[in-house]
């Protein structure tokens, strides 16, 4: 008997089929809780994104959109390693790809123990490292200013670059390069044809003011500040982030579960929105579906989803 004709005949000699059995449907009262949480899940990932981000003004939320690549400096080999690696780990966890070794380093951290000092060398030998052009890529006169004489135990400094969508090319002119031309293609209402992504990423990790934090905790607070455009003035207090850490570091052991989520949301999103709101519209619907998946929840409320903004 052929393998389709035993089937068949199996087929046959199974009882009529039942119906199976429904799930039971939630009450009046336990759906109205269920839309009451995902509004709340709504409303705290639309404020963990307005106050943790920060693109500067005119750009939209970058992320990398190429391998990263971690160098640390002054720190024991051991201790170093340690830090690449959970770095690199965060970054794989989010979405991002890490280089090889050997690779050419765009996340460079620095362990010292005079941090406004270092900073005020790196800026004074290379400035242009800071500030490659006026204007959509890095933050102002003002920031930069901060990042030099800030007492913080760890600061960094993020510069992006707008980017052709289709090639990747630089789309604007750096300080001391001859004017370029940069063909693009008709962007939309809903897609630019430029998007942001990470250039290169300073950080400078001040050994004399981390309070004892435990190294892993330390490891994944600069994570977080070299995988995505953290404002460093943010006020987080309420929220659950590694960013509290020097705040209130009895509370914090990492990574919290919504900066994870953040950054895959982050590397998720599309990243040819239109405008910065609409690239923030796309990073906070992909958190809040992954924190309603988390907690359980079905989409609810019909009008989460931003006009225009559905992923891709």
């Amino acid at each position: 008997m052929s393998l389709s004709a035993a089937l068949a005949a199996a087929l046959l000699l199974t009882s009529a089929p039942q119906a199976a059995p429904q799930p039971p449907q939630p009450s009046t009262a336990e759906l109205e809780a269920i839309i009451v949480e995902g509004r709340r899940i709504e409303e705290a990932a639309r404020a963990y994104i307005e106050e943790v981000g920060e693109p500067p003004r005119g750009t939209r939320l970058a992320r990398w959109n190429r391998p990263v690549c971690i160098s640390m400096s002054n720190m024991q080999p051991r201790f170093a390693q340690f830090v690449i690696d959970r770095i690199a780990a965060n970054a794989l966890d989010a979405g991002a790809d890490v280089g090889e070794p050997g690779c050419k380093p765009n996340v460079i951290i620095l362990a010292t123990t005079d941090g406004p000092a270092l900073a005020k060398k790196l800026v004074k030998e290379v400035g242009l490292g800071f500030r490659p052009a006026i204007n959509h890529t890095n933050l102002d006169r003002d920031a930069l200013s901060d990042f030099q004489n800030s007492d913080a135990p760890v600061r960094w400094w993020n510069v992006v670059m707008p980017v052709t969508t289709d090639t990747g090319d630089v789309a604007i002119t750096l300080r001391g390069e001859d004017p370029r031309q940069v063909t693009v293609r008709d962007g939309s209402r809903l897609r630019s044809n430029i998007r942001y992504d990470m250039a290169w990423t300073i950080v400078i990790i001040d050994m004399t003011k981390t309070g004892g934090a435990p190294f892993g905790t330390l490891a994944d607070y600069v994570s977080m500040v070299s995988l995505a455009q953290i404002d460093p003035d943010a006020d987080l207090s309420g929220q659950s982030t590694v960013m509290n850490l020097f705040r209130n570091p009895v509370e914090v052991d990492g990574l919290s579960q919504w900066d994870k989520d953040y950054l895959a949301a982050l590397y998720a999103a599309p990243s040819d929105r239109v405008n910065g709101d609409r690239q923030e519209a796309a990073v906070a619907h992909s958190l809040i579906q992954q924190r309603r998946e988390r907690a359980g929840l079905e989409d609810a409320a019909a009008g989460d989803t931003p006009p225009g903004d559905a992923p891709q």
